[in-house]
């Protein structure tokens, strides 16, 4: 063997490239970049999807429950016009008692005063 030849095994590497050509390697980054660009894309239009949706939801929700409001605001007003006419009946029967009651008592003072 001479002393300027290099060793075997690095004639080997030499000659077998493990490494892929400078071509691949963009090809590859800029494939892999437009996948992930296109995933990144699809991603913000399912969230825009998911928003929209989600608001159009919040809206039928806030649409029910001012909808359940208004009848519950009405059924309240009607127990309440329920509440104040039995009360208002309830008074005119005390004052019209109370009234007789009082006749009753002056007459009752009034026959004392001439029954002695």
């Amino acid at each position: 063997m001479a002393p300027n030849q290099p060793p075997s095994n690095n004639l080997i590497n030499d000659q077998l490239s493990l490494h892929p050509s400078d071509k691949e390697v963009p090809a590859a980054l800029s494939m892999m970049v437009d996948s992930m660009t296109s995933m990144i894309q699809r991603a913000k239009q399912d969230i825009e999807f998911v928003d929209q949706r989600a608001r159009k939801d919040v809206e039928m929700v806030d649409l029910r429950a001012r909808q359940d409001l208004e009848r519950l605001d009405q059924r309240a007003r009607k127990d309440v016009e329920m509440v104040d006419l039995r009360a208002r009946q309830d008074l005119e029967r005390l004052d019209q008692r109370a009234r007789a009651d009082h006749e009753k008592l002056k007459r009752d003072k009034g026959s004392r005063k001439t029954n002695p």
